[in-house]
Parts: structure tokens; C-alpha cells; sequence
């Protein structure tokens, strides 16, 4: 009886002393990981297009961590409300990356918020910076409500990853309207990467810059194989009208005219008259295409297609839904084999 009596009591002491020291090692491992994670760079992104280029800018490169602001069911960009856990985790964040030029209307209220929050602004740095020759020309201009109301200091391009990575954008004036969608040009978005690579360098003293310079040649390597072949000589030119804003610089990346917009989202009404102007302007000026998210545009579409000669090409802006890698690539060409198989 004493034995057994004894034996429990060693059993029990071994019981304890194991479960002690096992969770020693994971107290142990978890502050580890936790000092680890204090020494990186938390960098934020406000939305798809740059969460994607932001990853494969960082890809494989230490001391960065990123999280999109963004989730797959987002809807319109430019009405977009931070939640509370947004506010949280940005005040966690060592940088935030935003599209810019007015996309997020929620950024006075973050730079209120956060003051010592870096915010790299990839429109305002293409816009302002002496990087790219004559860039800012290629920038559809904005309504009044979304133009920007202070000039900033541009980002320093040159000297850090070459602007000569991208090719120059071929001159092709626009008098229609847009606002902020720059990454549906290709040619603009590969600007982007590098003014996020560049923002980046600077946030981080211990960078790796030649991984990330080494990151930013094969990305834009990538884009420059994105597939608009064929679409140069067919519409060329041609007068094209759109549903959805981003869609003019989907017609400026392929040398296209937009003749008549109409920018329909989840909270647009549109009058009667409205809609018989526009297919108007479709007949008056022969439009051939009209660009449109399937989402918000399908029902106008069919009136379109109805009620024109005109062909409907539903294509995507990379806003909705969860994407990763060369995403971005996908899609485009995605969007430009659409646009090949009306034609």
C-alpha cells in the first residue's frame, strides 16, 4: 500500500514537472516570436491592386509583414468606412500604401488619427514626381470632388529602382472624365510598383534593397508580357463608352476614345434621361464597344445590346474578391481576351 501510495506521489511530481517545463518552451517560444514580430515592418494596404503589387515587391524579403485593409466583399472603394478593427490594426502599422488621389476617403480622418503613420501615396508620387517624364499627362483628370486639394513633396524615383523599368507611356490625350483608377493601366501600375519599392526602402533602414530591387525587376518583367496584342491596331482610335470609371484607363492603355460614361455602382440611380442621352452618344458617335463590371452594369448592358449596334465587354477592376501572386496579371489579360473575343 505505502508503494503504491509512494509510486502516485512520483507519478504525479513527473506530471508536473512536464507540464511545467512544456509550457516554459511555448512561453518562452511565444515571446520570442512576439520580440521577432515587434522588429518587423507591419505595411498596410488600402486595397487589391496594391496589396498585389506590395507582395511581390516584399516577396521572400525579411522584417516585412503586410495585411490588406481591403476584404474580397468590398464594395465601392471611394465609400468605404474603416471599422474598428481597421483602426487597430493600423495602429499597429509602420506604413499604410494607398492608391490615392482621393480613392480613400477615409485617409484625413487615418492621417488625424495616426500623424506619425508613413503613408506612401502611389498617385500622388506618379502624379508629382520628376521620374517619369511627363507622366502626370497621362492621368485622366478627375471631377472636381475628387481633385487633390494639396500639392505634396513627390517621392525621390530615380536613384533607388530605375524608371527606365517601365516603358514610356505613348502619348494619347483624353477629354472624358475619370477619377482614380490608375491601375487599370498597365503602364501606370507598373509606376505604382515602383513608388511602392521606393516608399518602402525608406521605411525600413535595414532593408534588403537588393532583394527588393531584384523583386521589382521581375514583377514589372511580368507586366510587361501582359497580352493587349492585336487590340492596338483594333481599336485604335475607335470611340468606345463605358459603365464604370476605371474603364477609361482600360480604354487609354489600349489607345482607345471614350465618347459617353456612365458610372454605375451599388447606390447609383439613373434617370430615365440619363440613360436615353447615353444611348444616344453610343449611336451618334458608332460606338462599337462599351466597358462594363458585369456586378452593376448587366441590366444597362442588356438595354445596350437592345437598343444599339453596340457589344457589351464585361471586365473586371480587381476591387471585389481575394487575390493573390500575379493576380493582377490574370485578370488583365483576362480582361483583354474579353475584349479580343467581341471583337
Amino acid at each position: 500500500m505505502k508503494k503504491s501510495k509512494y509510486l502516485f506521489v512520483l507519478l504525479l511530481l513527473i506530471s508536473i514537472t512536464v507540464v511545467c517545463s512544456i509550457g516554459t518552451f511555448f512561453y518562452v517560444k511565444l515571446n520570442n516570436e512576439q520580440t521577432a514580430n515587434d522588429d518587423e515592418i507591419l505595411v498596410m494596404t488600402s486595397c487589391n491592386p496594391v496589396y498585389l503589387a506590395t507582395i511581390n515587391i516584399l516577396d521572400g524579403v525579411d522584417g516585412y509583414r503586410v495585411q490588406n485593409l481591403s476584404q474580397p466583399t468590398t464594395g465601392c472603394l471611394h465609400d468605404y468606412t474603416l471599422t474598428t478593427e481597421d483602426m487597430k490594426n493600423l495602429s499597429k502599422a509602420d506604413v499604410l500604401v494607398v492608391n490615392g488621389g482621393g480613392m480613400e476617403g477615409y485617409l484625413d480622418d487615418v492621417i488625424a488619427a495616426y500623424p506619425d503613420l508613413k503613408i506612401i501615396d502611389t498617385y500622388e508620387a506618379i502624379e508629382h514626381s520628376d521620374g517619369f517624364i511627363g507622366m502626370d499627362e497621362y492621368l485622366i483628370k478627375e471631377d472636381e470632388e475628387h481633385d487633390h486639394e494639396e500639392e505634396s513633396e513627390s517621392l525621390p524615383l530615380e536613384g533607388k529602382v530605375s524608371a527606365e523599368l517601365t516603358d514610356e507611356v505613348s502619348e494619347h490625350h483624353h477629354d472624358h472624365g475619370a477619377n482614380s483608377h490608375i491601375w487599370m493601366d498597365d503602364r501606370l501600375y507598373q509606376c505604382q510598383v515602383i513608388s511602392i519599392a521606393n516608399g518602402l526602402m525608406d521605411a525600413n533602414p535595414n532593408r534588403e534593397e537588393s532583394a527588393i530591387a531584384e523583386n521589382v525587376r521581375k514583377y514589372t518583367a511580368a507586366l510587361e508580357k501582359i497580352d493587349k496584342q492585336g487590340l492596338d491596331v483594333a481599336v485604335a482610335n475607335e470611340n468606345v463608352a463605358i459603365l464604370h470609371e476605371a474603364f477609361a484607363y482600360t480604354a487609354q492603355s489600349i489607345g482607345a476614345n471614350v465618347v459617353a460614361t456612365m458610372d454605375l455602382d451599388e447606390e447609383r440611380q439613373v434617370s430615365a434621361g440619363e440613360v436615353s442621352e447615353f444611348l444616344d452618344a453610343i449611336r451618334d458617335n458608332d460606338v462599337k464597344l462599351v466597358f462594363a463590371e458585369y456586378d452593376y452594369g448587366s441590366s444597362m448592358g442588356k438595354l445596350i445590346e437592345e437598343q444599339t449596334d453596340a457589344k457589351v465587354v464585361y471586365l473586371e477592376t480587381l476591387v471585389h474578391g481575394d487575390y493573390s501572386g500575379l493576380d493582377y496579371i490574370t485578370v488583365l489579360n483576362k480582361n483583354y481576351a474579353n475584349i479580343k473575343n467581341v471583337l
